[in-house]
């Protein structure tokens, strides 16, 4: 079926090219393309709907029909990449943005741009995974790819051989509303099911999947899911806390019984992660580049001694894990402990790392202000 339907986004995707000299718009469709809406493309739809000002019209282009079913009974304008609508939005729109590549959309890239199409990304993630040019090769000949800073800019030049001159540092607009702490925590937890006056401080355990070690567990120290999410119940009972599991999206999650203060919050029900992290008091994670997006909010977070599962080796190395680094459950569980209980002791021991970690990873650029960057970007294209 996925084969299906990345033949009918290719098909829709010639007919596009075909029809663009006739259709072809200056009304300001922005394609907005990836897996979800979620992340940069939904910081980016959001201020696009909140300053119509700017004369852009994001939609939303994704292959999975049922998705795009929930998306549209909440009155969001998307259209299915295998379906015949495709080809109208192609032939119409004047700029696509992309978190997670083109797919079938990639071999006809070089001829829509000549029709006018402009073609920006904003990467999926910002993080220690290591990388090389073979990863990005479908950006190479983007307009421009949007990156966190000039520590990610160095990167993609050197690691990714990138032009310099289309890789520009904007922020990532998902951390905007961190930044300005413009969420209200309590309908967050509201929305995952959680009553705000019972449910305590929360805990987020969100490692990254399997990568390039097919044998990884999610649950480290050579744990089962069951001891360690046990673990976890006992911690949280003890504390009036609440743990959050998120797992990756590419990871099926395991088993491990019933929990009353362990609660899962999949990606596929709650797509919106920076949500679930303004309202989380700590994270605990491994190797994720979700560390990276929590840093901006100045909150306790711990990392799990295992190894990494990146056969590239590392973007931003092990000197960036920024807080207390973990080798056993016991010492996760007290390190939390500490945290919740001495916020003050926290950062008295790992301020400085904090700091300087984030001052390297975002520089001057989470400012709440990236994502209009963004559209400050595609007007000084559409416009010229």
């Amino acid at each position: 079926m996925h084969w299906l339907l990345l033949a009918g986004f290719w098909l829709q995707a010639a007919l596009g090219i075909a029809l663009r000299p006739l259709l072809r718009s200056r009304d300001g469709i922005v394609v907005l393309y990836g897996h979800k809406l979620n992340g940069n493309l939904l910081a980016l739809q959001r201020y696009l709907l909140a300053n119509p000002e700017a004369g852009l019209r994001p939609v939303f282009l994704s292959m999975d029909r049922d998705y795009l079913r929930e998306l549209r009974a909440q009155g969001i304008d998307a259209c299915w990449a295998s379906g015949p609508a495709c080809v109208g939005l192609l032939a119409r729109a004047q700029a696509l943005v992309s978190d997670h590549g083109l797919h079938a959309l990639g071999p006809w890239r070089g001829l829509y741009q000549k029709l006018g199409l402009r073609f920006f990304d904003v990467w999926h993630g910002f993080g220690f995974k290591g990388f090389d040019a073979d990863d990005y090769r479908t950006l190479h000949g983007y307009d421009e790819a949007w990156v966190a800073s000039e520590t990610q800019r160095e990167q993609y030049i050197r690691m990714a051989g990138f032009d310099p001159a289309i890789v520009r540092p904007t922020g990532y607009g998902r951390t905007d509303a961190l930044v300005k702490r413009s969420l209200d925590a309590d309908a967050v937890k509201r929305s995952l099911g959680l009553d705000p006056s019972t449910c305590g401080k929360l805990v987020l355990f969100a490692p990254t999947w399997q990568q390039d070690d097919p044998t990884r567990s999610m649950f480290p120290f050579g744990m089962s899911a069951a001891a360690f999410l046990d673990a976890l119940e006992g911690f949280a009972q003890s504390m009036d806390a609440t743990v959050l599991l998120r797992a990756h999206l590419n990871t099926a999650m395991e088993g491990g019984g019933e929990h009353a203060r362990v609660v899962q919050v999949p990606f596929a029900r709650f797509p919106d992660t920076e949500s679930i992290l303004f309202a989380c008091d700590a994270l605990v994670c491994d190797w994720s580049s979700i560390a990276f997006d929590y840093l901006v909010l100045d909150r306790p977070t711990f990392f799990l001694d295992v190894p990494a599962p990146f056969a590239k080796g590392h973007s931003l190395g092990p000197e960036c894990r920024f807080g207390p680094i973990v080798r056993s459950m016991d010492a996760l569980l007290e390190g939390l402990r500490n945290a919740l209980a001495d916020p003050q002791g926290y950062w008295s021991a790992h301020g400085q790392a904090h700091l300087s970690t984030k001052e390297y990873v975002w520089g001057s650029y989470a400012d709440g202000n990236a994502t209009q960057r963004y559209v400050e970007r595609l007007l000084s294209f559409l416009n010229d």
